[in-house]
């Protein structure tokens, strides 16, 4: 008889370190719940050894999945041990990264998500509303070519550095464009990149010259690393580009926390096709911690 999602994660705690190396014999193992985006609860896995501060928190639920198909239980505990392993943090981690006010307010960004889906994740971070969506606030530890790390700001933390939510959203607009510039592409142009991605330039260039049409009808806004890019609508100089291009208006259909798709207002569309349209992407394409909204906006000026 299979197990319950809840001794699956006792199982785990109860068996992790045998497959973890000795240096790992005394660490301390913890479940605790963790609120994602959309108010998404997932039940996290941190070993933590004593001689540091800081370690990754491994979430169960895909491990369980796995186990729910089959997948053998030794198999299972060693990939966990893999992934703890391999993001094991050498040095520690310095506190006043991210306490020392002076040194995170040129590292403040902003992240759209939806107002309604995410009411226990406000109650903790300082957010501004902006329509039905809300602006929150995460400090970028770390932007390299493995990806990026950042921790989110939340009412403690920012009543401990003495400064107000307005305060935030100033900060986070201003280092946007430096530290996570805003894209806007036509769809094919972002579908070839993709593509073409490990093609040579000349002959990506080549195909993308063939395949782009010129009356191009959506386009995608987001940001040059494609993570959180939605809150690239927060950027009035490119919002400003799109209503120059658009002569001002246009839909914005909210593809998901990481991109929007930009549809010109006086397209052949009326808002119930899309919405229906983006409820049914939602619903069979799009993680459901990583939905905007069910709706699209109409930008006027």
């Amino acid at each position: 008889m299979k197990m319950r999602f809840e001794q699956f994660t006792e199982e785990v705690v109860n068996k992790i370190r045998e497959f973890l190396p000795e240096s790992f014999a005394n660490a301390s193992v913890e479940l605790q719940t963790v609120t994602k985006n959309n108010d998404l609860k997932l039940t996290g896995l941190t070993i933590r050894c004593a001689d540091n501060n800081i370690c990754p928190t491994i979430y169960l639920e895909s491990f369980y999945d796995k186990y729910q198909s089959g997948e053998d239980m030794g198999k299972i505990l060693s990939n966990i041990a893999d992934v703890r392993v391999r993001n094991e943090v050498k040095n520690g981690f310095d506190v006043e990264q991210i306490t020392d006010f002076e040194r995170v307010k040129d590292v403040i960004v902003p992240r759209l998500v939806g107002k309604e889906w995410n009411t226990s994740l406000l109650e903790q971070r300082p957010h501004k509303i902006v329509a039905d969506l809300a602006v929150t606030y995460h400090i970028m530890l770390k932007q390299d070519i493995d990806g990026t790390a950042s921790a989110p700001i939340t009412y403690a933390l920012m009543q401990g550095w003495g400064v107000d939510v307005d305060t935030l959203h100033e900060l986070a607009l201003r280092n946007m464009p430096v530290l996570l510039p805003s894209t806007f592409q036509s769809m094919s142009s972002v579908l070839c990149e993709m593509l073409y991605k490990d093609m040579d330039d000349e002959d990506a260039e080549r195909l993308l010259a063939d395949m782009v049409p010129q009356d191009e009808m959506m386009f995608v806004l987001s940001n040059k690393q494609r993570v959180n890019g939605s809150a690239a609508l927060l950027d009035k100089e490119i919002m400003q580009s799109i209503v120059d291009k658009f002569g001002g208006e246009f839909y914005i259909l909210p593809s998901s926390v990481h991109e929007c798709i930009i549809v010109a207002a006086d397209a052949d569309m009326d808002t119930s096709q899309l919405t229906a349209m983006i409820q049914e992407v939602n619903a069979g394409q799009v993680a459901p911690d990583e939905r905007l909204s069910d709706h699209p906006y109409r930008y006027t000026v």
